[in-house]
């Protein structure tokens, strides 16, 4: 079976923000070590973990429902908001309580490894967007008139 154009869509940018991603967690790693050597390593590559896991939750509800009503879509993508701050709330809670925890890794390079992560995924998103084909549907204006492009 054939999958439908909002999956392939929404595919693509899944696609394209993990492929962004590993460039963000490429620039982590070398962050982490000039940091704090192998710690801020560890400690970057958790961070940027973390960063792929939000987003990849969110796209991939994206990409299940796809081809679903507006008001299922909506729904779908506040459930799956509230599930992933929970759990990010949930390790912040656990970093409070087990101050161990914390004192194990290094705090810089975690910032650094969700910032890039951040900036990675959103980065190849963004240039997977640019590159699709979506169509758009619009009615008419009889008043206004576009004059036509040379090459469209």
């Amino acid at each position: 079976m054939t999958p439908s154009p909002n999956r392939v869509r929404a595919t693509r940018l899944f696609v394209g923000g993990l492929l962004g991603w590993h460039g963000g967690l490429a620039l982590a790693a070398i962050v982490g070590i000039l940091l704090s050597g192998g710690i801020g390593l560890v400690s970057a590559l958790i961070g940027a973990a973390l960063a792929v896991l939000y987003y990849a939750i969110g796209q991939a509800v994206q990409i299940q429902y796809a081809d679903a009503s507006p008001r299922t879509i909506r729904t779908a993508s506040l459930a799956s908001y509230v599930v992933r701050v929970s759990l990010l709330g949930t390790l912040l809670y656990a970093s409070i309580v087990w101050p161990a925890v914390m004192a194990a890794v290094d705090v810089r390079g975690i910032f650094a490894g969700i910032v890039l992560g951040v900036v990675g995924w959103l980065t190849g998103v963004v240039i997977a967007f640019r590159k699709l084909r979506v169509p758009t549907f619009d009615e008419a204006d009889p008043v206004r008139y576009d004059p036509p492009r040379p090459g469209c």
